[in-house]
């Protein structure tokens, strides 16, 4: 039976993504598997009472969640050196989705390692949706957002295929002109240039956008194209909250590894910043 696998640290973070996993289960019938990691970098002794306390309460959890919402909930615990190769092993060929609470913010040690949403969207093999606000209802106005590549042509028709957003509204977003990558163009560039750039900028990136949307699965969406020098993610969630957005879609997954020092990418700066759910595809 196809599944959501819900990695959860017993957290009120996991918690707000167990929740959203069960709506999204009860919704279309799908099951439901509580995978948690113990760190193996311990003595043994502390990892075997560590399982034992956790499958247990695990367990209980699995069996309310049975009883009261009436889906089928099995649980995992996994030994690892990361918490996202523990999460990776735990996948399997039924594995729809992965859920996550939302990005638990430790600046120092994240600008090293990467915070865990981020390293776990980096390894998995299947879509990540991260939980950032309480769930109450199902999704009804989805954000697409895209650059216009293959791989958001593609990261599309996925979407398209995935029934956990059947009943949304959906706008298809483009950010064009951002200067964040070209500080050189943006120094140099006067107002009245950068106007111009912008302008030219829309133009050729709103046929490029209707292009996209024909040639997908996406069916009838609206379409948005935003010609904006400051940084993506910044458009991205002022247009959010503008349209009330209550699922921000980020595709193509952005694979750069955890090892670069710094990572200006935008998921980076969703996972950050967005008060809303994201689903990175």
């Amino acid at each position: 039976m196809n599944h959501l696998l819900v990695a959860t640290d017993l957290s009120d973070r996991s918690e707000r993504a167990q929740r959203r996993a069960t709506l999204l289960a009860r919704r279309h019938g799908l099951a439901i598997r509580l995978v948690y990691v113990i760190d193996t970098d311990q003595p043994a002794a502390l990892i075997e009472s560590q399982r034992d306390q956790v499958s247990t309460i695990l367990q209980r959890l699995a069996r309310t969640i049975e009883t009261s919402d009436g889906i089928s909930c099995s649980t995992d615990v996994r030994t690892a050196g990361s918490i996202e190769v523990g999460i990776q092993s735990s996948l399997s060929d039924d594995t729809r989705l992965i859920v996550l609470g939302s990005h638990r913010k430790r600046p120092f040690r994240d600008l090293f390692l990467g915070g865990t949403s981020e390293r776990i969207i980096a390894h998995a093999e299947r879509p990540v949706l991260v939980v950032q606000g309480p769930p109450i209802e199902d999704y009804r106005r989805v954000l697409l957002t895209t650059d216009l590549s293959a791989g958001s042509r593609e990261a599309a028709d996925q979407l398209a295929s995935q029934s956990l957003i059947a009943d949304a509204s959906v706008t298809v977003l483009h950010v064009a002109g951002s200067l964040e990558r070209s500080a050189t163009a943006s120094n140099q560039a006067t107002d009245a240039g950068q106007e111009k750039m912008l302008a030219h900028a829309q133009a050729v990136a709103a046929d490029a956008l209707d292009r996209l949307v024909t040639e997908s699965n996406l069916g009838m969406v609206a379409q948005r194209v935003e010609a904006d020098p400051r940084p993506v993610a910044a458009t991205i969630l002022e247009v959010a909250e503008r349209e009330g957005s209550d699922l921000i879609v980020l595709a193509p997954r952005q694979r750069t590894g955890v090892e670069t020092f710094l990572r200006y990418s935008v998921t980076t700066r969703m996972l950050n910043a967005s008060p809303v759910d994201l689903l990175v595809l």
